[in-house]
């Protein structure tokens, strides 16, 4: 399950605990408390543990469904929502939903008629553009390279930046316990 792993951090500096300090506190592993810091995937007793140490419900230490993973429509909704914020950040699989439903909304509009793919592409460039720029700036890039988009074969340069992790990214973690309470 998920935990906050910045509240964690935040009780133990205000205890002025060290990792090491805290594993002794909680009788859990200093690997276990370093990946709980870092990754915030714990089991219950793990989780329970933490809560005794710092004299908390454990529930506090539980992320909310609120903060989970967006489902497809609701990143679809957010791209959308957020058609001129050119500044924030997006992550990979907000922006792929957005991409694909851009692609697949001109497509029907483009067989249907050659008007309807004019009005489609002119309302949804503002957002696509936009996500594109929030998913570069995620990534560590210039908004800027999104001109590639612009010149024969420069999509692939794009895609490729647009696929790179997030600064507070990485690959999906492999779902192994690591728990040694």
């Amino acid at each position: 399950m998920k935990i906050d792993s910045s509240l964690v951090k935040k009780l133990r500096t205000a205890e002025n605990w060290s990792q090491e300090q805290l594993s002794e506190a909680c009788g859990l592993s200093l690997r276990t408390i370093q990946r709980l810091e870092n990754g915030g995937n714990a089991s219950i007793e793990s989780v329970r543990a933490l809560a005794a140490a710092f004299g908390i419900d454990p529930n506090e230490l539980m992320l909310g469904e609120t903060e989970a993973a967006p489902t497809p429509l609701a990143a679809v909704k957010t791209g959308l929502r957020e058609f001129a914020n050119f500044s924030g950040t997006t992550t990979r699989y907000e922006y792929g939903w957005f991409l694909l439903f851009f692609v697949v909304v001109t497509a029907v509009a483009t067989i249907l008629h050659e008007k309807a793919y004019q009005i489609t592409a002119v309302i949804l460039l503002l957002p696509f553009l936009a996500a594109g720029s929030r998913r570069l700036n995620d990534a560590g890039h210039s908004p800027w390279w999104q001109f590639f988009w612009l010149v024969p074969f420069g999509q692939i340069v794009v895609l490729i930046l647009l696929a790179q992790p997030g600064r507070g990214q990485s690959n999906p973690p492999v779902t192994k316990s690591l728990d040694a309470a």
